[in-house]
């Protein structure tokens, strides 16, 4: 073969097949829950960074104590699909029942669970969260409504959305007390106001993205995952101006969602079977593989010191994760990849990389090739 033609195919292999990664294992240890195919889903650690989770199939609610490493489960006295889970600032765990069509709360004290029967039948409860002042809000799937339960109480006060059959997902309160949800199959971002009971509606730039879990960073903005569109999406509620991340892998269908003290956006890659961070500064995304095969992790949640922990929800796995970020010495632990919000910029970059590659690629080729034409 003539010169001409290993510089280019040289040129080619460089332009279209070349991808800086580093890989190595990942710092994630697991712990296998006691009860077999209990199905953990969603996920929080309290305020002595003890580990709660949701035991769907068993219908338990789950306590990891890392100090000790020990587990304990408390059966749940009303059959109802354990969902959302949030822990109060006083320390109480609070679940969303789906099944039972019901709130239920459980001091970690006492050891007892109390009921709250949510006023529309059928509602499918779903996520939840704890605010200031006794405030839990939760979505209402089926109903398509936002709840409110007066811990003090009992109260519990519905908010219709607008949108109709929108499918209330994940839900987040602002430092402002504003109350933010996802619309899975409206495709939209809610914002309800407390004070006046209005909710006020944005359309994710994606269309059919699904959206779900959902998180607010220390600067106010809602990050949340989009399943469908593979991406993490944010929208700054100043400027009313949405971005998107896109996932460096495909069809990881990223499900949970939790922020760090340090602003990077956790998130889990359900059919991907990684643990994935999203530094908005840098723009870059790393991936940590999990090591227990299709796991699928679903909840995620980070504890006051940093740490990352997980759910596993295969019958399988049925695992609880962690990662601790402080034991990762170098890039070499993951799949660091660049992208995401900014990527416009990094685009252009790249764009015009390859620009330059593949002229001077055909230069080359037009010497070499015009020298031959003269030998011959």
């Amino acid at each position: 073969m003539k010169r001409w033609k290993f510089w280019l195919i040289g040129i080619v292999n460089i332009v279209f097949f070349t991808r800086v990664v580093f890989s190595a294992d990942g710092p994630i240890t697991e712990y296998v829950i006691p009860t077999p195919s209990s199905n953990p889903v969603d996920i929080a650690a309290d305020a002595s960074d003890n580990i709660w989770f949701a035991e769907q199939n068993s219908n338990k609610l789950g306590r990891f104590a890392p100090s000790t490493q020990a587990f304990e489960e408390f059966e749940i006295p009303h059959k109802g699909s354990p969902v959302g889970i949030a822990v109060d600032a006083g320390g109480f765990i609070w679940v969303a029942l789906s099944g039972d069509n019901s709130i239920i709360s459980f001091s970690p004290g006492e050891k007892k669970f109390k009921r709250y029967a949510i006023p529309t039948s059928d509602a499918n409860p779903y996520s939840i969260t704890a605010y200031e002042g006794g405030a839990i809000w939760f979505t209402e799937r089926n109903s398509n409504k936002i709840g409110r339960l007066n811990a003090g109480d009992g109260a519990v006060a519905e908010y219709k959305i607008p949108t109709a059959n929108s499918q209330p997902s994940g839900i987040a309160v602002s430092a402002d007390g504003a109350v933010w949800f996802t619309e899975s199959n409206g495709n939209k971002l809610g914002m309800l106001d407390p004070a006046t009971g209005k909710i006020v509606e944005y359309d994710i730039p994606m269309l059919f993205s699904n959206p779900s879990d959902i998180a607010i960073d220390k600067d106010g903005n809602i990050w949340f995952v989009e399943l469908n569109g593979n991406k993490l999406g944010s929208f700054n509620p100043k400027s009313k101006k949405f971005n998107e991340a896109i996932i460096p892998k495909l069809a990881t269908v990223p499900s949970g969602i939790a922020i760090d003290k340090a602003g990077r956006v956790w998130f889990t890659e359900n059919r991907g079977n990684r643990i994935g961070v999203f530094d908005p500064m840098p723009s870059t995304f790393t991936e940590y593989e999990i090591p227990t095969y299709k796991s699928l992790p679903l909840g995620i949640t980070v504890d006051s010191r940093g740490v990352v922990w997980f759910t596993e929800t295969d019958r399988d796995a049925n695992k609880l994760g962690r990662l601790d970020p402080s034991a990762v010495a170098s890039p070499g632990s993951a799949d660091t990849e660049a992208g995401g919000i900014g990527s416009l910029l990094q685009a252009s970059r790249i764009m015009a990389a390859i620009i330059i590659i593949m002229f001077t690629g055909f230069m080359v080729w037009y010497i070499l090739r015009k020298k031959e034409r003269k030998q011959e």
